[in-house]
């Protein structure tokens, strides 16, 4: 073996060990990921002359690798892109899309939900977006090809990295899933029929031979080709109605951000499908007509109001939101200043409100229209996204978030190249009558939410997202808040404990709140639940920009195997 592979696979060992959170500093580049290794990654592509978008496909391309049971080939995601030659933010949306064999009843039936179908096998697996997302994003605002990017991920697919423990229990608990599927001989993840154990190398050379066959052929290999082939097959053999036609229809859409300001920070993120930017916006304004700083950092008060809020914006999210390529949604009522100020009227300071319904944001609309009849739901479970964030030197930014939606997706294995397919699916809604109701060639609604903050000059400030379902949207949220109203550091605001609150079911947040806050919130009429410090409440990856030093500081959370990198 070579020198420099001896080397790489050290650095594998040492990188692939438990990560510690904490702000690093860099002047010319930084990454911040869900794992050490895809952050190496991106800084080695920023290092060979690439820009924040190589770096970003290059740090996708990695996380399918290290994280196979969170993002990937088979899946889908979001990307807000900041190009500093024009000032321009862009939204990329790969969101999967249902199969023309989709019917607005296919998961409300007592055999459906008995049986799983919008979350186990074939039928839970949308038509994946995340390649030609890919390849795109690299095609219009990178400057380096699919093959180059994709050089380290493949090397890493080769000689593989070091299991950590929490990615051997991530395997021993999709354990029944993946056998359901594919052979067990087949799937890497296991060695001699089980779980891959913790310290292992795992390696997978048939998707390093799917990187390498998209970057000779392009993404057609998927999209009508060899591997789109063996993905209709691994479907259909799952129990699902996929065409290779579902697959050489897909397209990717490129949108204009959902955008708003909090205290003078301008926000961009991701409209729908996705319903993460549309409510970070939401909620922001909401607090916006209180003073969080006075209030004081997870005070009772603060956090009463906070958890009112979400309340309310998760009440509109259940009923209102959709693809608004099938639906109507009233973003510009949903973003308004003006129904913020009237939802944040109905909070009441001395007592927790007991039933919360939709608010009327169609008033709001230039063009007043009329609330749908039909709720939603919020879809439940164990969510596995990934998000990152990266700048360059010339002050592009990328914040990305990527998913297969549950750890190892719908559990389908496509074996000819290596990985994993999507349960996207089930983030329809079951009820027919829904607004998020399956159809053909429909996006089904995400919480994912990359944001870009700029400051009130309109220089870059922040990027950041997370993972974790609903949870992305308050977890950026209090991210936001901690940073503007309390001056925090991005590490020091990512790690700070996290509440969560739907328009029922109480208040759940992490440990870590002072007794006196818990027992102000409980004297509220608060149903509190405690939970230790964990992915539940959001996973988050965010850089914040000192351009008056010229500096970038990367954070990385704690409650997964984050690390920021810079240079």
């Amino acid at each position: 073996m070579s020198e420099s592979r001896c080397a790489f696979l050290a650095l594998v060992a040492v990188l692939g060990g438990a990560a510690a959170s904490q702000e690093v500093a860099a002047t010319r580049g930084m990454v911040s990921s869900a794992h050490a290794l895809a952050s190496q990654v991106g800084v080695e592509i920023l290092q060979m002359g690439g820009n924040a978008v190589d770096a970003a496909v290059a740090i996708a391309l990695a996380l399918n690798v290290v994280e196979p049971n969170a993002s990937g080939i088979g899946g889908g995601g979001f990307m807000t892109v900041y190009l500093a030659a024009t000032g321009e933010a862009i939204v990329l949306d790969y969101r999967e899309t249902a199969p023309a064999s989709a019917m607005r009843d296919m998961f409300s039936s007592p055999q459906a939900q008995a049986e799983q179908w919008s979350v186990l096998g074939g039928r839970s697996v949308a038509v994946p977006g995340w390649l030609l997302g890919m390849w795109t994003a690299l095609e219009r605002y990178g400057t380096m090809t699919f093959a180059e990017v994709a050089a380290p991920a493949i090397r890493l697919a080769e000689e593989g990295f070091v299991v950590h423990p929490t990615q051997t229990g991530i395997i021993i608990d999709s354990f029944p899933k993946l056998l359901a599927y594919t052979s067990a001989d087949l799937l890497p993840y296991l060695e001699y029929g089980l779980p891959i154990e913790a310290g292992s190398v795992l390696r997978q050379p048939a998707l390093a031979a799917a990187f390498r066959l998209i970057g000779d052929q392009g993404p057609g290999v998927l999209y009508g080709g060899p591997m789109g082939e063996a993905v209709v097959a691994a479907v259909n053999r799952a129990g699902g109605a996929m065409t290779i036609e579902d697959l050489a229809g897909y397209r990717v859409e490129s949108r204009s951000p959902v955008s708003g300001t909090y205290r003078g920070y301008r926000i961009y993120s991701v409209p729908p499908a996705s319903s993460g930017g549309t409510h970070v916006v939401q909620l922001l304004n909401i607090l916006e007509c209180f003073p969080m700083r006075e209030l004081g950092h997870n005070s009772t008060a603060a956090l009463h109001v906070m958890a009112e809020a979400m309340k309310r914006a998760f009440a509109d999210r259940a009923l209102y939101m959709a693809d608004t390529a099938f639906a109507d949604v009233p973003l510009v009522g949903l973003t308004s200043k003006a129904y913020a100020r009237e939802l944040a009227s109905r909070i009441d300071l001395a007592k927790v409100a007991t039933q919360v319904s939709p608010g009327d944001p169609w008033v709001y609309e230039p063009k007043a229209g009329g609330a749908p009849d039909a709720v939603g739901g919020h879809g439940h479970g164990q969510f596995s996204t990934s998000h990152f964030s990266v700048a360059d030197e010339a002050g592009n930014i990328v914040a990305s978030t990527n998913t297969i939606n549950q750890f190892f997706g719908s559990g389908v294995f496509v074996p000819e190249y290596g990985f994993m397919l999507n349960n996207q699916m089930a983030d329809f809604a079951v009820n027919p009558t829904s607004v998020n109701a399956p159809e053909p060639g429909k996006r089904p609604l995400s919480s994912m939410a990359p944001t870009l903050v700029l400051d009130p000059e309109g220089r870059p400030f922040m990027a950041i997202g997370a993972a974790g379902a609903t949870r992305i949207i308050t977890a950026v949220v209090q991210i936001v808040v901690n940073v503007v109203d309390h001056g925090m550091k991005i590490d020091e605001a990512i790690e700070q404990p996290r509440i969560y609150n739907l328009e029922t079911g109480g208040l759940r947040h992490e440990r870590g709140l002072g007794a006196d806050v818990v027992a102000g919130l409980q004297e509220l009429g608060h149903a509190l639940t405690a939970e230790s410090k964990s992915a539940t409440y959001g996973t988050a990856q965010g850089i914040l920009f000192d351009l008056e030093k010229g500096v970038m500081y990367g954070g990385a959370d704690s409650r997964r195997l984050g690390v920021a990198v810079g240079y």
